[in-house]
C-alpha cells in the first residue's frame, strides 16, 4: 500500500485541531454554565420546566474539566502536565463512582462538590452509571492522547465513550423507560450523553494518525468510500426505527408487521449501500486511471513523459539483463529548434513538437516506447531490438524528418543510439553513453546518427529500408 494514501492532508490536520479546541471550549462553557446555575440554586441550564436540560453538578464539573483538558491537549502551548492532571482527577472521580455502583456502597461522591437541589429523591446528585462510564473513558482517552505508547488505550477508550453516548441518545430517541425510571439512568444522562459524544469525537480527532480518524480522513479509496457511506449507515437505522415506533398511536400496522417492515427496509438499505459502494469505487478507479494517464504523458505531444520513460526503461533493462534479451535506446534532438521557435513563434514550435511526436509514434512498433524527455529531446526505448535494428530505425527517422513537408521550413534531427551489451552495468551508464553519442552527432554538424559501441563512438550511414 502507498503510505501516502493513509496520510491526512496538513490542512485537514489544522481543521481537526481547531475543531478539537472549539469542542473543548464549548463543552467547558456548558459545564461551567451548568455549575454556575447550581451554585445559584437553579440546578439546570435554561428554563426550570425543561427537565431534560438538567446536568448534575458533579457531572458539570467533570464536563468543565474535560473540556479544558481537551482544548489544552491540542493547543500546542506546551502545557501537557495540566491536562494530564485534570484528566487524572476526573478519571479518579469516574472510577470511584463506578465502584459505588458495582459494590453498592456510598463514597460520598455525590456530595464531593455540592448536593443536588433538583428533586433529590428522583434524581440524586451521584453521576448516572452511563455518565460515569463516559467520564471515565474520556478521561482515560485524554491521558493516552499524544502518547504513541498509549495510543491503543486512547483509541479503545475514546471509541467506547462515543459508543456509550450514541447508545444512550438512541435509547432516548426510542423512549426507553429505563432512562427515565431506573436508578442507573436519569434525565441528566441525555444532555450529558450529547456533550460526551462530542468530547469523545474531539479526543479521537486530537490524534488523527490513529484509527478510526485516519481511516475516515485519509486519501485512500477506502477512506473516500467511508466518508460517503458512514452518514447514512449511522443515521438511517435509528431514524427508520424511530419512524416505525412513532406510528404506534395510529395503529397503522400490527407489531409483527412493524418488525417485518424494519427488516425489509434494513435489507433495502444494505443493498443500496453496497450499490453505492460499488459505484464510488468504480468512479474512484476511473479517476485514478485518468490521473495516472495524465501523470505519465506529456500534455503537449501526448507521448510518454520522463517519468513513464524512466519506469519503462527500468523494467525492460531488468528483463533484458535477466533473460539475455536485446535492448536499444535512441535519443533524438531537434536541430536548431530555438531559431525555429524564434522565427515562427512558440505556437509554431509547439506544432513542430506535436508533428514530430506523431511521426515518431507512427514509425515504431507497439512494443516500443516514444517519450518526450525534454524541451526538444525525444527518446525511444526499443525492447527486443539489437544494434542493427536500432540503426535502421534511427536512420529511417532522420530521413523521414528531413524530407517531411509538415513543417514551415526544413527540419532535421540528430540522434544517438546505444545497444545494451553484456558489460552494461546500469541504466545510468546506458543513458550516458547514448547521450554522449547524441552530443557527438550535434558537434559533428547535426542531421546525423551516431552510435556508442565497444570501440567508441562513430557516425552511421543512411539506411534505405524501414525498421521492422
Amino acid at each position: 500500500m502507498n503510505p501516502q494514501a493513509t496520510e491526512i492532508e496538513p490542512k485537514i490536520n489544522g481543521v481537526l485541531r481547531a475543531m478539537c479546541v472549539a469542542i473543548g471550549c464549548a463543552t467547558a462553557l456548558i459545564g461551567g454554565a451548568a455549575l454556575l446555575g447550581e451554585f445559584l440554586h437553579q440546578g439546570q441550564v435554561g428554563h426550570t420546566a425543561v427537565r431534560l436540560t438538567v446536568i448534575k453538578p458533579n457531572v458539570a464539573a467533570a464536563i468543565l474539566a474535560l473540556g479544558i483538558a481537551l482544548a489544552l491537549t491540542v493547543s500546542e502551548l506546551g502545557l501537557r502536565a495540566i491536562p494530564d492532571l485534570i484528566a487524572s482527577l476526573v478519571l479518579t472521580v469516574g472510577l470511584v463512582t463506578l465502584s459505588e455502583y458495582a459494590l453498592n456502597w456510598d463514597a460520598g461522591i455525590d456530595r464531593a462538590l455540592l448536593s443536588d437541589s433538583t428533586s433529590p429523591a428522583a434524581l440524586t446528585a451521584r453521576p448516572a452509571l452511563a455518565a460515569a462510564l463516559m467520564i471515565t473513558m474520556v478521561s482515560a482517552a485524554l491521558l493516552g492522547a499524544q502518547r504513541p505508547r498509549l495510543r491503543l488505550l486512547k483509541t479503545c477508550a475514546g471509541v467506547a465513550s462515543v459508543l456509550v453516548a450514541w447508545v444512550t441518545l438512541i435509547a432516548y430517541l426510542f423512549g426507553a423507560q429505563q432512562l427515565h425510571e431506573g436508578a442507573s439512568f436519569s434525565p441528566a444522562t441525555l444532555p450529558t450523553a450529547a456533550i460526551m459524544l462530542f468530547i469523545g469525537i474531539g479526543v479521537l480527532a486530537a490524534e488523527p494518525v490513529s484509527w478510526p480518524i485516519n481511516t475516515v480522513l485519509a486519501r485512500s479509496t477506502g477512506s473516500i468510500v467511508c466518508r460517503w457511506l458512514l452518514p447514512p449507515a449511522i443515521l438511517a437505522p435509528p431514524l427508520l426505527g424511530w419512524l416505525l415506533s412513532r406510528q404506534a398511536p395510529f395503529d397503522l400496522f400490527p407489531e409483527a408487521l412493524d418488525w417485518a417492515l424494519y427488516a425489509a427496509a434494513s435489507s433495502i438499505g444494505s443493498v443500496w449501500l453496497i450499490l453505492q459502494l460499488a459505484q464510488r469505487i468504480t468512479l474512484i478507479d476511473a479517476a485514478r486511471t485518468a490521473a495516472t494517464e495524465l501523470s505519465q504523458h506529456d500534455p503537449l505531444t501526448g507521448l510518454a513523459n520522463r517519468r513513464a520513460f524512466d519506469a519503462f526503461l527500468l523494467e525492460n533493462f531488468n528483463l533484458a539483463r535477466r533473460h539475455g534479451h536485446a535492448l536499444s535506446l535512441v535519443l533524438l534532438d531537434i536541430d536548431l529548434f530555438k531559431s525555429y521557435n524564434d522565427a515562427y513563434g512558440h505556437p509554431a514550435g509547439d506544432e513542430l513538437l506535436k508533428s514530430l511526436g506523431a511521426l515518431l509514434a507512427s514509425l515504431v512498433r507497439e512494443t516500443d516506447l516514444v517519450a518526450r524527455i525534454g524541451g526538444e529531446e525525444f527518446a525511444l526505448v526499443l525492447p527486443e531490438t539489437g544494434f542493427a535494428g536500432a540503426v535502421v530505425l534511427a536512420e529511417c527517422i532522420r530521413m523521414e524528418v528531413e524530407r517531411s513537408s509538415a513543417f514551415r521550413r526544413k527540419v532535421t534531427v540528430s540522434a544517438g543510439l546505444v545497444a545494451m551489451a553484456q558489460n552494461t552495468g546500469s541504466i545510468a551508464a546506458l543513458v550516458q553513453e547514448c547521450d554522449a553519442a547524441l552530443y557527438r552527432a550535434k558537434e559533428a554538424g547535426r542531421n546525423q546518427v551516431w552510435a556508442a559501441g565497444e570501440s567508441g563512438y562513430g557516425q552511421l550511414s543512411a539506411a534505405p529500408f524501414p525498421h521492422s
